[in-house]
């Protein structure tokens, strides 16, 4: 089984991306709307064209590729929450879909509250520095992969004790497209007891 690739690709869509909407936010309130729609859809043609071209895609047919499914944009799921960093060198261990397990490193503890509903979650840090938030909630296994979807955000996103979370740049596992691919499973406390009505979908 291949190892999941999230790294490759995607990942750089996804930093690049967040970067130029986070110095967005810091603009006139008029121009804002308009350019961040404008990145969001941007950033997935790009998407589009890296699963229809590049030879690391997860896409087995590409000649019947159309374009990945997103909800409409949902300024509703760009949050603000609060962050509790852990102590670094810890060790959490994550199933695969595959039926192994890894070892990640927790970066955090992410909390915000959304239509009444308290939501922890824990975020992740690799080696390359990149954070990982791997969430199920309760589009899985109808609107969105039954395994769950994930977040990458480059450390720019945490200022003081707040991490800055776009739902609407949430992911489906390459798994969800090939099932040679095996990727991290959320962790159970990962789940949002809420409809994530952002992001990627089936």
């Amino acid at each position: 089984m291949n190892k999941i690739k999230w790294l490759a690709g995607i990942v750089i869509l996804a930093s690049i991306g967040y970067l130029f909407v986070w110095q967005s936010t810091n603009s006139e309130k008029a121009p804002q709307a308009q350019s961040y729609q404008a990145t969001l859809e941007q950033e997935r043609k790009a998407k589009d064209r890296f699963f229809q071209q590049d030879k690391d895609s997860p896409i087995e047919d590409k000649a019947k590729f159309t374009g990945l499914h997103y909800y409409p944009v949902n300024e509703a799921w760009n949050i603000e929450a609060t962050l509790t960093r852990l102590r670094s060198g810890q060790q959490f261990s994550i199933s695969m879909t595959g039926g192994e397990t890894e070892t990640y490193e927790p970066y955090g503890n992410v909390n915000f509250e959304k239509d009444g509903k308290k939501v922890s979650l824990k975020i992740f840090i690799n080696k390359e520095g990149v954070l990982f938030l791997p969430f199920k909630d309760a589009t899985a296994g109808k609107d969105t992969y039954g395994a769950g979807r994930y977040l990458d955000l480059d450390q720019s996103s945490v200022h003081d004790n707040h991490i800055h979370l776009d739902f609407n740049r949430a992911y489906q596992p390459y798994c969800a497209y090939n099932h040679t691919f095996t990727c991290p499973i959320p962790p159970a406390e990962n789940f949002i007891p809420l409809a994530v009505t952002a992001g990627e979908k089936l």
